[in-house]
């Protein structure tokens, strides 16, 4: 693991089902925090994992989609993504999700890193790559998506992140490690 991202010192007592839903569980979960010798209540959403991917046209050329996203009510600028199916590999879920959303396919996925967007209630990962050589195809959309695709150069790119256009943890988090290449 690591250093400060290790396992807990908690023993899970009980765990009661509150709501599953198609995307997500939410739980009522007790544990015993065995330093402090105290139990803790938790409560938790079980949520699906979902890819990310950050498509480049050309050295200067981002494909980025624009879709509403109801819990917020707003249409949102974000890259193409979405769940990870059962028994689905991250990276073949970017590249199904970048055709399917946008109408390209990558010839090129790098891994960039993995996130935890909710850690504090949620267990769901996020995990984002980068894909290159990129080849038109056509989309393949949900009945219940409503996506625009925009071709977005890295100066705009840049301009809407420090115009506070960018919202989406994913998004933040890509444009922020594709930039300063940690």
């Amino acid at each position: 693991m690591g250093k400060y991202f290790k396992d807990m010192d908690y023993e899970k007592i009980s765990e009661e089902d509150v709501f599953n839903g198609k995307r997500l569980n939410l739980k009522i979960e007790k544990y015993y925090n065995k330093r402090d010798n105290k139990e803790v209540y938790r409560e938790h959403i079980k949520a699906g994992n979902g890819a990310v991917i950050m498509p480049f046209l050309d050295d200067n050329t981002l494909i980025m989609i624009e879709e509403v996203r109801t819990p917020v009510g707003k249409s949102v600028l974000a890259f193409p993504a979405g769940l990870i199916e059962e028994g689905e590999k991250p990276e073949d879920a970017a590249v199904r999700e970048l055709e399917e959303e946008t109408g390209y396919r990558a010839g090129k996925i790098e891994p960039m890193l993995y996130e935890y967007p909710a850690i504090g209630y949620s267990n769901e990962i996020v995990y984002i790559y980068k894909a290159s050589d990129l080849t038109k195809t056509h989309r393949h959309l949900d009945p219940t998506e409503d996506i625009k695709v925009h071709k977005i150069s890295i100066d705009e790119l840049k301009q809407l992140y420090k115009d506070g256009e960018i919202h989406s943890s994913a998004e933040i988090i890509a444009i922020l490690s594709y930039f300063t290449k940690l």
